[in-house]
């Protein structure tokens, strides 16, 4: 049951302090730490990273977790609520100002010190398309992508302390309304599990592209055979620029026309096909 009462936060106003910090640690067991206000480690959130790992996740998730987690202590510690008595009014409030509020933009160091606030950006909520590749730039409003990762990592947090119990009795980010749904037989898919009521709807994406004549200006442009390479391997396999970065001259197999990378999320070995042109 959502909560009616509680104080009527002004949200174009409010600006997000520059509290607490994410800090990455030397510890394989401990990769990142959360710390709060005062520079005490956030435990409850130590514990999240801790089941993450166990999860296999890798460090760059835990990090992409703990940025929200920290976007979501700021926003706790500005309306002077406690993790664990956060409602559906902080939540809800939290996934309104993420909707209509600019991009913190963070101070200069000089003034950081002084314990300056975050301020507003400024511009239009969209950013100018690429001319050649047509995607959009970063604008200065939060990306629904970004508002849906933030939900879903909030919300699995705190699904995380539920049922260890060792938080609130009822999850701020609760999921969506069941509704009725035709069966599957009667043409409609009926969806698994709901998602979150404060998710936004994320737009599909159009795959990212690269016009011909632009795609041989660059590979002229390169002046290195190895620069060549690398980027007829990734138009070719597709992988990650940082995942052709680890291959080695033992990884080249151009019989079998496979090429040996290590993947960024689970940093498995793997030999993934590519073009034959690539190999020249």
């Amino acid at each position: 049951m959502l909560e009616t009462g509680g104080p009527s936060r002004d949200l174009i106003s409010f600006l997000l302090p520059q509290t607490g910090a994410l800090v990455e640690v030397a510890n394989p067991a401990q990769p990142y730490v959360l710390l709060d206000a005062c520079g005490v480690v956030v435990e409850p959130v130590s514990a999240f990273f801790a089941e993450l790992q166990a999860c296999s996740r890798p460090p760059s998730t835990i990090r992409s977790y703990g940025m929200d987690l920290l976007r979501w202590w700021r926003f706790l510690d500005a309306v002077g609520v406690e993790w664990h008595r956060a409602t559906r009014l902080e939540a809800r409030d939290f996934a309104r100002w993420m909707a209509i509020a600019p991009k913190p933009v963070r101070p200069h160091w000089r003034s950081r010190a002084a314990g300056a606030t975050a301020r507003a950006g400024v511009g239009s909520s969209a950013g100018v398309p690429n001319t050649v590749t047509g995607r959009a730039g970063p604008g200065p409003m939060f990306a629904a992508t970004t508002r849906a990762h933030c939900e879903t990592v909030l919300r699995s947090f705190y699904d995380f302390h539920l049922e260890a119990g060792t938080g609130p009795i009822i999850n701020p980010f609760p999921t969506r309304r069941e509704r009725r749904r035709l069966p599957a037989s009667a043409g409609r898919p009926v969806r698994s599990a709901p998602g979150g009521r404060y998710r936004p709807s994320v737009p599909v994406r159009v795959p990212g592209r690269i016009p011909d004549a632009r795609f041989d200006e660059l590979f002229a442009a390169l002046r290195h055979h190895r620069d060549r390479a690398l980027l007829a391997f990734w138009v070719s396999n597709g992988v990650r620029a940082e995942e052709l970065l680890t291959c080695r001259q033992r990884d080249v197999l151009p019989g079998e026309q496979l090429l040996g990378v290590v993947r960024k999320g689970t940093r498995a070995y793997q030999q993934v096909p590519s073009a034959a042109d690539a190999f020249v």
